[in-house]
C-alpha cells in the first residue's frame, strides 16, 4: 500500500493545482464572518438590565457582544445603559424594534423620538422607527425629541 506522500507525487501537475485551489476555497470560507442577527423575542425573555419580562416587543432592543451573545431588553434605554456598563468596544451589533412593524433594524438606522409624555416599559418614553417621517409626525405630536443612535449612547 502506498503512502498519501507517495500518491501526491505520483499525481499530475494539474491535479494538484486543482486540490490547491479547492484547499484555499474552503480556508476563504472558513475565515469569513458570519452575519451578525438580533434574535426573535419569545415567550419567557426577560430583560437583561432590569429583569422585566420582555412582554411589548415594540419597545425593545438587543445588542450581540463581540463573543457571539444576545443580550434582550424590555425598553432601549435599558439597552443603552447596560452598553455603557459592558464596553461599547464590546459590542457588535445594536438592535431596537421599529415601533409600528416590530421588525428589527440596525440601531445606527433607526430614528428615536423621546418623550415624556410616551409611556414605556422604564419610562424612557424612546421610541424607534425605521421611517423617519412617522418619527418626526410623532415627535410633533408629542412635542418630542427627535434623536440619532449616537445620541442616547453619550
Amino acid at each position: 500500500m502506498r503512502s498519501a506522500c507517495q500518491r501526491i507525487q505520483t499525481c499530475s501537475p494539474l491535479s494538484k493545482m486543482y486540490a490547491c485551489i479547492g484547499l484555499a476555497v474552503v480556508l476563504l470560507c472558513a475565515c469569513q464572518k458570519t452575519e451578525i442577527k438580533p434574535l426573535d423575542i419569545v415567550t419567557g425573555d426577560t430583560c437583561l438590565r432590569c429583569k422585566a419580562p420582555i412582554t411589548e416587543k415594540h419597545f425593545a432592543a438587543e445588542f450581540v457582544t463581540k463573543d457571539g451573545f444576545v443580550r434582550k431588553f424590555d425598553d432601549i434605554s435599558c439597552m443603552t445603559q447596560h452598553a455603557t456598563k459592558v464596553g461599547r468596544n464590546n459590542i457588535s451589533a445594536y438592535y431596537v424594534a421599529d415601533f409600528p412593524s416590530q421588525k428589527w433594524l440596525k440601531a445606527e438606522e433607526a430614528h428615536f423620538v423621546q418623550s415624556d409624555q410616551i409611556s414605556t416599559p422604564k419610562n424612557s418614553g424612546l421610541l424607534a422607527f425605521k421611517d423617519e417621517a412617522q418619527a418626526k409626525s410623532l415627535a410633533n405630536q408629542y412635542q418630542a425629541k427627535l434623536l440619532a443612535f449616537t445620541d442616547l449612547l453619550k
